[in-house]
């Protein structure tokens, strides 16, 4: 029986009873839901589609007769990527296309505000060993782990491997950094991978959905890339949101510390110490400068 009728004759072995399940695809305004019974392709209620936290893979839905009837509470929940009850932000990185630092940065502020742990996976190491080293001077003391891999030859994924084991980790990044090669490489697939422009050295984009994909204790989320991302973060709660900086903030002179211009500063005085990478502060303040003009602007409007 070929994959499509399968999911047919599962969705025809409902008979009526509501079943709950999790979404692993949705493409096409069709959600694909693993249950203990199986795949089942559904579709869900209008009021469901149109919210503004809708319906997101890896949420866990009930569903009856093919059609969603709700949404069970989830633990967290990323708007880019359109993702839900992960246990892991794994951020892609590769060198081409060139490293979007900005990006990373607004990733594991979005990620450690949703208490998401982060990692990060340096792709290509065999054509750019150096790209490994700013990730580790820029990120070494904001997430847990970093890899060394090389979905081309296949060093560092055993070590990934291992870590993968046992969470639901999204994938995230820039195009054609390689999200996909790893997914082929860590589940033995052949999925379409995309490449970086020679014009605009920047990545073509190949994934267009988010699928949790899953072998043998380990499941991913592969995501479409993106090169630029709007960050939502309130202005007060921005400067908690960096994980290097969050058990000083309580240090502060001030309890309200944007850690710009206040004195005594606890995360001031530890990046002239050194103890704060220097280039990693002078984003953040360029990120919280974004947020305070944004909230400006939606105050006016």
């Amino acid at each position: 029986m070929r994959t499509a009728e399968k999911k047919l004759f599962a969705r025809k072995q409902c008979g009526g009873r509501t079943i709950l399940g999790q979404i692993i695809k949705i493409h096409s305004g069709k959600y694909l839901v693993r249950t203990q019974d199986g795949l089942f392709e559904c579709s869900a209620k209008g009021a469901l589609k149109i919210k503004s936290d809708g319906i997101f893979t890896g949420d866990f839905v009930e569903f009856e007769n093919g059609v969603i009837k709700g949404v069970k509470e989830r633990k967290n929940r990323l708007i880019r990527p359109s993702v839900a009850n992960v246990d892991c932000v794994m951020i892609v990185v590769a060198n081409p296309p060139e490293p979007d630092l900005y990006l990373f940065d607004k990733l594991i502020a979005t990620a450690f505000n949703q208490n998401i742990p982060c990692a990060m996976a340096v792709n290509k190491v065999d054509c750019n060993p150096n790209t490994a080293e700013i990730i580790r001077d820029n990120y070494s003391k904001a997430v847990d782990n970093i890899f060394n891999v090389s979905a081309k030859t296949g060093e560092g994924v055993e070590e990934l491997k291992e870590f993968l084991t046992g969470k639901l980790v999204v994938f995230s990044g820039q195009s054609a950094v390689g999200k996909t090669s790893i997914v082929n490489r860590l589940f033995g697939e052949n999925k379409r991978t995309g490449e970086v422009s020679v014009k605009t050295q920047k990545g073509k984009q190949t994934t267009t959905v988010s699928e949790i994909t899953e072998r043998e204790g380990i499941r991913v989320i592969d995501t479409p890339g993106f090169t630029a991302m709007d960050i939502d973060i309130p202005e007060d709660v921005f400067p908690w949101s960096y994980p290097e900086f969050s058990h000083l903030a309580s240090e502060c002179r001030f309890t309200d510390c944007r850690h710009i211009n206040e004195p005594d500063c606890a995360v001031k005085i530890s990046v002239e110490k050194g103890e704060i990478f220097t280039n990693r502060y002078k984003r953040y303040k360029e990120i919280f400068k974004e947020i305070k003009e944004k909230s400006k602007y939606d105050k006016r409007y």
